[in-house]
């Protein structure tokens, strides 16, 4: 089984229409988006707002690009919001669900006769304003050592931006989430999780700080280790992979990966190419860049 995949493609406004047809031409079977979906610079937002002009995007120019696609390939599209996209939007892609797409947060998937696909796309509280998909990474360690982050912002709600604070104290953390969504495991699994794992080839920003995930990074040694675990699927991090270097790396015997993006870097859009062959030997990794 062939899989493209790729994550945070609001980077780039072409990334959309490239990633499509770089599926057709590889003729995959399924296409993996791992969050943030929506262009960072929407010209509409200027007058509509930037709620409005989300939506907008998603009707208009996501879902008939998909449409188009689904009339000549048979590809299964795998995808969900992140923490650039308000949630508030997501309505747009629930009414096409098991459809036109299948949405990943929180889901399991039958992905292959023999493996699942599972998704998770909250991330440790960021130095941004857009909240819906943020939360502490556990009680413990709400984020990584040495993070600047903001714990006040925005979250949208009813179609409208509404002010929050991130209780470092409430108990609602990724860690429980993800202890939570191993209750639903049950046979090999490929993971797609928005945020990368700490400390990783994968996580580190220009400055060297790493701002992944520990609870992430837990989860995937532990399912590693039971030998469930077929591949981990990252993004957020978009210069991780020109500081580190690497693409992917492994944690225990699992590939983990995080194409990167190009944004204001002058190389070209990067797309992971997955090869499946069985659920016990690790997928192929070839790397596809188009301009």
């Amino acid at each position: 089984m062939l899989i493209l995949y790729t994550s945070d493609i609001h980077a780039n406004p072409e990334h959309l229409n490239s990633m499509l047809n770089v599926a057709a031409r590889e003729a995959v079977q399924a296409v993996i988006i791992g969050g943030d979906i929506v262009p960072h610079h929407l010209p509409e937002a200027n007058t509509l707002g930037v709620l409005p002009a989300q939506a907008l995007y998603l009707n208009n120019v996501l879902i008939p690009a998909i449409k188009e696609f689904k009339q000549h390939n048979q590809a299964a599209i795998y995808l969900d919001l992140a923490n650039d996209d308000f949630i508030c939007n997501r309505k747009v892609l629930e009414e096409h669900n098991f459809e036109l797409v299948n949405l990943l947060h929180l889901q399991k998937h039958r992905f292959t006769e023999h493996v699942d696909i599972i998704g998770y796309m909250m991330v440790p509280p960021t130095p941004f304003y857009r909240k819906d998909w943020e939360k502490p990474d556990s009680l413990e360690m709400p984020y990584a050592p040495g993070n600047i982050v903001a714990l006040d912002g925005f979250i949208s709600v009813n179609d409208q931006l509404v002010e929050t604070f991130i209780d470092l104290a409430a108990g609602d953390t990724i860690e429980n989430d993800l202890a939570r969504l191993s209750e639903s495991i049950d046979r090999p699994f490929i993971f797609v999780a928005h945020s990368p794992p700490y400390q990783t080839l994968l996580d580190v920003l220009d400055s060297g700080l790493h701002v992944g995930s520990i609870s992430i990074k837990r989860f995937i040694e532990d399912w590693s280790r039971k030998g469930l675990l077929v591949a981990a699927l990252h993004g957020h991090i978009h210069g991780a992979p020109y500081r580190s270097g690497a693409v992917y790396t492994t944690i225990e015997n699992t590939v983990c990966i995080n194409p990167g993006q190009n944004e204001g870097r002058g190389s070209n859009l990067r797309y992971v190419i997955l090869e499946l062959k069985d659920r016990q030997t690790p997928p192929n990794v070839r790397i596809i860049y188009e301009p």
